[in-house]
């Protein structure tokens, strides 16, 4: 049997996690050794969208041919020695595998050129269940062909869609692919923060570009975020002018690194308006806008960043999102009459209690599928409690997100019997954070329970 290390950089992330996947359920079996069973059980629920529709087109039970590829799975035999192996037929697919990802132009297993080999293998685990549950073997492959075809056509076209021209490519972040592949959280509360953005950006010509403003961690790029969400996931809530606009956060710090030689960073900035001008769906977003003031202005340039952004946002050309903090907007863009007027304002103030307490319920279950825990509501009662007592220099609702993203990952790698992220996780992390000692917390906690329960006692009394 081949050793697994041996094979884990010829995957790609969706390869790599059926591969991981099935080693799992080798190891929850003790059978020490990656099978077909194990693979093609992996596959299923790795690639479920892709696995479900399939079986789905072949008029087959999806949940039924995962429960019986679970029994082949549970009469598997056993290996005794140590380590995990790769048995030789399991080498065999990966083989086939690899040179079907070679004949689509890739140098690295999907988790699609997996399951395309196991369908289209008459003698395969798989053709074995569907037969048993009448499916020709021919029937699968050929369907099988189609559904991953479909796919991978609608990947191509998905990388062109977040494909981005070359200064960009190297300078900027897809936020429109983040939200595609959910890889930001969804905004919840800012509709109106969101809508007046939307307004600015519809702007045809001058002062088309927004500036957020507001307190460190009171949810300034969320609602950036919050607008890349709805372009992607919700364009019916979107004008029809913005439905195809690309966010790109633009990175400052890595446009300033290495422009040693005199006019490096020059060419960067002008490579990427003249960019933005010739795709004209590209919306910049600049995170600490301030930091564009002076920004390349001791490489050897004519001029900063600034400066070199604001004949194009004049123009209307540039459209950019900006954020940065009400101190440094008056400090800096401020004092810069010729690029605030470039620039309407959006106002982002905390939230409320009860606004904060709408955002961490609803971010809950991502939080608690990120971690695999359960956040109890004692816990986010308790981060909304402390949240106006404790480390007051840091602003909600990105304090209280940060104590149960905290919490939840105490949970995660602790050996409790049960993972349930309770209130005194919540103390532990403030503890922690603000060096207040637990029982201060506690005791402060304690006491404001007891008055409540006297006044309670009170009123019933009267």
């Amino acid at each position: 049997m081949a050793d697994i290390d041996a094979y884990k950089d010829k995957f790609s992330d969706s390869g790599r996690r059926v591969l991981e996947s099935a080693l799992d359920e080798s190891k929850k079996r003790d059978q020490n050794y990656v099978a077909i069973e194990h693979i093609l059980h992996a596959v299923a629920n790795e690639e479920d969208e892709l696995f479900t529709a399939t079986m789905r087109d072949l008029a087959v039970d999806p949940r039924s041919v995962k429960l019986l590829i679970e029994k082949r799975m549970a009469s598997g035999r056993q290996h005794s020695g140590k380590g995990y192996r790769i048995a030789p037929e399991t080498t065999e697919l990966f083989k086939r595998a690899m040179d079907r990802a070679r004949s689509q132009g890739r140098r690295v297993i999907d988790g699609s050129d997996i399951f395309y080999v196991l369908s289209n293998d008459e003698r395969s685990i798989l053709n074995d269940v569907l037969q048993n549950l009448g499916v020709p073997s021919d029937e699968v492959a050929q369907t099988a062909r189609t559904r991953i075809r479909k796919r991978e056509k609608e990947e191509e076209r998905s990388r062109q869609k977040y494909e981005l021209p070359s200064f960009l490519r190297h300078f900027g972040i897809s936020m429109n692919k983040l939200a595609r592949e959910d890889k930001i959280p969804p905004t919840i509360g800012r509709e109106k923060e969101i809508l007046q953005m939307i307004e600015i950006l519809s702007h045809r010509e001058r002062s088309n570009s927004p500036m957020l403003v507001g307190e460190p961690g009171v949810g300034k790029t969320a609602v950036v975020e919050g607008l890349a969400r709805l372009i992607e996931l919700e364009p019916e809530k979107v004008p029809p002018r913005l439905r195809d606009c690309h966010i790109v956060q633009l990175q400052m710090g890595g446009l300033v690194a290495g422009t040693m030689l005199r006019g490096m960073f020059e060419e960067r900035i002008k490579g990427i308006i003249d960019e933005v001008k010739e795709k004209t769906n590209i919306i910049l977003f600049i995170d600490e806008a301030h930091t564009i003031i002076g920004a390349g202005a001791a490489m050897g340039t004519s001029s900063d960043a600034a400066n070199m952004f604001k004949s194009s946002l004049a123009r209307g050309e540039l459209r950019i999102i900006g954020a940065t903090t009400t101190t440094e907007y008056k400090e800096y863009i401020g004092e810069d009459e010729a690029l605030s007027r470039r620039f309407r304002l959006v106002k982002v103030d905390e939230p409320t209690i009860d606004q904060t307490k709408e955002i961490l319920f609803g971010l809950r279950p991502r939080l608690e599928k990120n971690y695999s825990v359960t956040i109890s509501d004692e816990a986010i009662n308790t981060a909304l409690e402390m949240s106006p007592k404790y480390i007051r220099n840091l602003h909600l609702p990105d304090k209280a997100i940060g104590w149960l993203d905290t919490a939840s990952v105490k949970v995660e790698i602790s050996d409790l019997a049960e993972m349930i992220v309770l209130p005194e996780h919540i103390i532990d992390v403030i503890s922690q954070e603000s060096r207040i000692p637990k029982d201060m917390i506690y005791r402060d906690t304690s006491d404001r329970f007891s008055a409540m329960e006297i006044d309670l006692a009170n009123r019933v009394i009267g």
